[in-house]
């Protein structure tokens, strides 16, 4: 199948989200996720991320509303609201993010007014009665970037919230941008009690983008606490949202027609890896493979050290538990220029900020990679790489007795592979250990050659180094017999959190009304 371009995926996408079932007086959030993402009014940014068809937009539609009915009134008993919906160009608003607007709010609205279109932006003014008997206005301006800058944009807008619809296709900018401006509608003198906080906030949807993106830095990697990721399930997990508003068969057959990076992202809601390499370890999940919360050094089990030499040296330090699984409690990669004793003390230096220093008396199990042992002077008395690294630790660093490449990765795609009797998984890394991370889920790859096809081994990059160590800690760990021996017997494998089914009805009727809503206590009425 030849390769879509990302206009051909944006299009592909826009079409897959369209949903004909409208009906604004029985809206129910798709599920629990969005259930929550709807519910969060508390924190700044939120993001609802998953895959076509989930409900996304249409439950961001309904946050905008909700966000209406939670401002103070003015001094004319009158609940102003002031948003933007920003996408990357006006053309493509008005062919999905409009679309799905009209659907539930169409030009002719009853008490709305609506401006703009054609190549401008769009202003939509929604007037409603609430409970309290104030009125609720609110004022969506649908905006296209082009080749603007956000900055450019919206200069001069003051706005309540704003909604950064497929954020992933923006720059980075835009959140910034958007966080620095809400907050600002009404003026506060126009407030009958200006002692009221006006409510502020930003709001986003996307599919699952590439690593690359900075979606995955700004939420994963480089987390705030008002800054929020909602991510729905899987298409295909039995647990997945809105499937009772889909057709049946609704993701198996999109499935059967497209790319494995292409369900990956679209349908399995995972953040995708570059299409310019396949990853080594396809079986890692973020959702099983990452623990909760941090991981710290239990005192009561053995510490393993796989380490990788050389001009880029890394160490991977993991624990086994006595039911047989291997949790990763730290990394270190200092990259390039580290010998065996400045990064030995780099690990020391790891071991006692951790509280599991080498001197604890605990139980230390270090492997590292068979290469290390050789290019020292032996007749000019230099020690050899893991025989340095050896003496700073204080720890007899062990040579793994094989370093074969595929033995080696498939040591540790057995681990993923597998769960342990209670069902848990038989690998855990702490979500402080980034680089492993990344590396894992797409980062360690194949590299694309010009043919389409992919090299034999992978790419010698930043992630490599560190994925080397862990390959030598678990085969230092399970032994070569244990690996080969559990490879030919199979295991018990990891069970597939995306295998799902279709077989739902349409949600039944829920009770959104947004006359209805807000109510003078500042709560909605959900």
């Amino acid at each position: 199948m030849a390769e879509l371009s990302d206009d051909d995926v944006r299009s592909l996408v826009a079409d897959l989200e369209l949903d004909e079932g409208f009906d604004i007086f029985s809206y129910r959030p798709p599920g629990p996720v969005s259930q929550a993402f709807l519910n969060n009014q508390r924190d700044l940014t939120q993001f609802l991320m998953g895959p076509v068809g989930g409900g996304k937009t249409t439950t961001c539609v309904f946050k905008r509303i909700l966000a209406a009915t939670l401002m103070p009134v003015d001094k004319k008993g009158v609940r102003r609201s002031r948003w933007v919906v920003v996408r990357t160009s006006f053309r493509d608003a008005d062919r999905t993010v409009l679309k799905s607007w009209q659907q539930w709010f169409p030009k002719n609205y009853p008490g709305s007014s609506w401006q703009g279109g054609n190549d401008r932006p769009v202003t939509h003014v929604l007037r409603w009665r609430l409970l309290d008997g104030t009125t609720a206005e609110a004022e969506t301006i649908f905006i296209g970037l082009g080749e603007h800058r956000i900055t450019e944009v919206l200069r001069g807008f003051e706005i309540s919230g704003a909604w950064l619809n497929e954020a992933d296709t923006l720059g980075e900018d835009a959140l910034s941008a958007v966080e620095q401006r809400v907050g600002r509608y009404p003026a506060r003198v126009d407030l009958a009690d200006a002692s009221q906080p006006r409510h502020r906030q930003v709001i986003g949807d996307l599919n699952a983008p590439d690593e690359d993106n900075w979606v995955y830095s700004t939420f994963m990697e480089n987390g705030k606490p008002n800054r929020i990721l909602y991510a729905q399930p899987s298409g295909r997990h039995a647990d997945a949202e809105n499937l009772g508003n889909l057709e049946p068969g609704y993701y198996e057959n999109m499935i059967e027609t497209q790319e494995d990076w292409f369900v990956r992202r679209f349908v399995d809601n995972q953040f995708g890896y570059s299409r310019e390499g396949k990853p080594v370890f396809p079986a890692f999940n973020r959702a099983s493979h990452v623990a909760a919360r941090q991981l710290d050094p239990d005192p009561n089990l053995d510490v393993l050290i796989g380490l990788d030499a050389g001009l880029h040296p890394a160490a991977v330090i993991g624990q086994p538990t006595p039911r047989g699984q291997i949790r990763v409690i730290d990394e270190l990669y200092l990259g390039h220029g580290y010998g065996a004793d400045r990064f030995g003390e780099a690990l020391l230096d790891l071991f006692d900020r951790r509280r599991y220093p080498v001197r604890s008396g605990r139980n230390y199990r270090a492997w590292a990679d068979p290469a290390s042992q050789y290019g020292a002077d032996r007749e000019g008395g230099e020690l050899a790489w893991f025989e340095a690294i050896s003496a700073v630790l204080g720890i007899a660093v062990q040579i793994p007795i094989s370093n074969e490449l595929s033995l080696r990765i498939g040591a540790v795609s057995q681990e993923l592979r597998h769960m342990l009797d209670d069902g848990s998984p038989r690998f855990l890394v702490s979500p402080h250990c980034k680089i492993t991370i990344r590396a894992m889920s797409s980062a360690y790859r194949y590299k694309k050659r010009i043919d389409g096809q992919f090299d034999a081994t992978p790419e010698k990059n930043a992630a490599s180094h560190p994925m080397d160590g862990l390959q030598y800690l678990v085969l230092g760990y399970r032994g070569r017999a244990g690996v080969v021996r559990e490879a030919g017997a199979g295991g018990r494998q990891q069970p597939d959190s995306r295998i799902g089914h279709n077989s739902g009805s349409r949600l039944p009727a829920g009770s959104f009304d947004p006359h209805r809503i807000g109510i003078g206590s500042g709560r909605s009425r959900w």
